[in-house]
């Protein structure tokens, strides 16, 4: 993708800040905000930094320059921005139209640019091409059928990062039917359509770590663990999926 040098003037940049319903902020390089620092008590409070230390250690893992990148819940182009400062040729998908107009933005304020569109990755007749990362982070929980997601998503990729809440491997207080098995696991509870920081629906269903390691070895990858760390909704995982089997079919 190209870049440039990007011209905002004070004025419209007070005029984005507060035109657009922003959740989260980053310092342009000249200490400069863009974004909000008050959306919402509690959460993303201070300024994101860019690029967050997962990517750069994703970076020094498989190399982003000139890799294509899927990423999965742009959010408002935070971790966008980070996977393009390392070069990638970034596709970004969120499924709130708003999220793809606030990432343009941001981008745009920093002279990058990726190609962002709304879409549903949950809808079962969404068709992917081929890339070489899919960036997974803070999507996966959210969802009502994670496994008939990620079975649709991974034969579409060379390796994956996956950075997502699971339950605990004692948690049984839900159960989901998927490709014919039952997994055990955590209903969540989701705050629908109108908390930008929820999913779509009432309700998501969190795996457990070893189902979650289970369906992406099974779909031929090498998964390395990154650690599970403890935060205020609950456990929290990072994994790195690197294909060894080719897909099937």
């Amino acid at each position: 993708m190209p870049r440039f040098e990007p011209i905002l003037p004070d004025a419209d940049l007070k005029l984005i800040n507060e035109s657009l319903p922003w959740h989260a902020a980053t310092e342009l390089g000249d200490g400069r905000i863009i974004g909000s620092l008050t959306a919402r008590k509690g959460k993303r409070e201070q300024v994101e930094p860019i690029p967050d230390k997962r990517i750069t250690r994703l970076d020094r893992e498989l190399g982003l320059a000139g890799r294509t990148v899927l990423e999965i819940g742009c959010f408002e182009g935070i971790h966008t921005l980070g996977l393009c400062s390392y070069g990638a040729r970034v596709t970004a998908v969120d499924l709130r139209p708003l999220n793809v107009i606030k990432t343009h933005a941001r981008l745009s304020a920093y002279g990058e640019s990726a190609d962002v569109f709304a879409v549903d990755v949950e809808d079962p007749a969404l068709e992917l091409p081929h890339y070489d990362v899919v960036f997974h982070c803070g999507v996966l929980y959210h969802l009502e059928e994670p496994v008939r997601h990620l079975r649709k998503l991974l034969p579409c990729c060379d390796a994956i990062y996956l950075d997502t809440h699971i339950a605990r491997e004692d948690e049984d207080d839900a159960t989901l039917e998927s490709g014919g098995r039952t997994y055990l696991g955590h209903a969540h509870r989701e705050g629908g359509w109108n908390d930008p920081f929820s999913g779509r629906g009432k309700g998501a269903f969190w795996l457990r770590l070893s189902d979650l390691q289970s369906i992406l070895e099974e779909a031929g990858f090498e998964v390395d663990n990154w650690g599970v760390r403890e935060e205020r909704n609950g456990p929290r995982v990072g994994l790195l999926a690197r294909r060894v089997r080719p897909a099937a079919g």
